[in-house]
């Protein structure tokens, strides 16, 4: 079983159709990324998963349950949005502990996840700097960490990097191109 199922998602605003006939299966583990022109659908399809949009029609199942109609809190999933959304007056570890925070966690285990979650991405150095001082791709991924607490199942990401590669952009596994510009084109006709 699939942890992560996507089977015939469709998604309208009105009379546009911004995603049509979307199936998708993902391992345990697997990394993923989105390929395709402005339009086609990629962060609705993202933003369905975290439960920030209602498929028009679809089903959506984490670890095989179906999660479709469930609230966003309810799914444990959190989004990395194009703006990386840091809360400039807190430093890295409490912008990365915040969610763990939020759900009430012992203040040891926030501690120790983030400097587990520091150490991950090779980055120890930099928790008690500010977001202001950090690099474009430093932010990203400090935004990235604060929506994986230990509390999420997936973390789905809007983020464009300029520097991704097929290589690179897919350490883990495989890589989905999965939006078509007939998409794009249904949905600006």
């Amino acid at each position: 079983m699939a942890f992560l199922e996507i089977e015939n998602l469709h998604k309208s605003f009105g009379a546009n159709t911004a995603l049509h006939h979307f199936d998708m299966k993902i391992e345990r583990g697997e990394f993923i990324t989105f390929l395709g022109p402005s339009g086609c659908g990629k962060t609705t399809v993202l933003r369905m998963i975290a439960g920030f949009e209602s498929p028009t029609r679809g089903v959506i199942r984490l670890d095989g349950r179906d999660v479709t109609h469930l609230r966003t809190r309810q799914r444990k999933v959190g989004m990395v949005f194009q703006s990386y959304a840091l809360f400039p007056n807190m430093t890295v570890a409490d912008n990365i502990g915040f969610g763990l925070r939020v759900t009430r966690r012992p203040q040891d285990e926030i501690r120790k996840r983030v400097d587990e979650m520091l150490e991950l991405i090779k980055l120890p150095n930099i928790a008690e700097r500010y977001p202001w001082q950090l690099s474009g791709g430093q932010q990203q991924r400090v935004a990235l960490l604060g929506r994986w607490p230990a509390s999420r199942r997936y973390c789905c990401s809007t983020n464009r990097s300029r520097r991704s590669t097929r290589k690179s952009a897919s350490p883990c596994g495989r890589t989905f191109a999965r939006c078509s510009a007939s998409s794009a084109s249904r949905r600006s006709s």
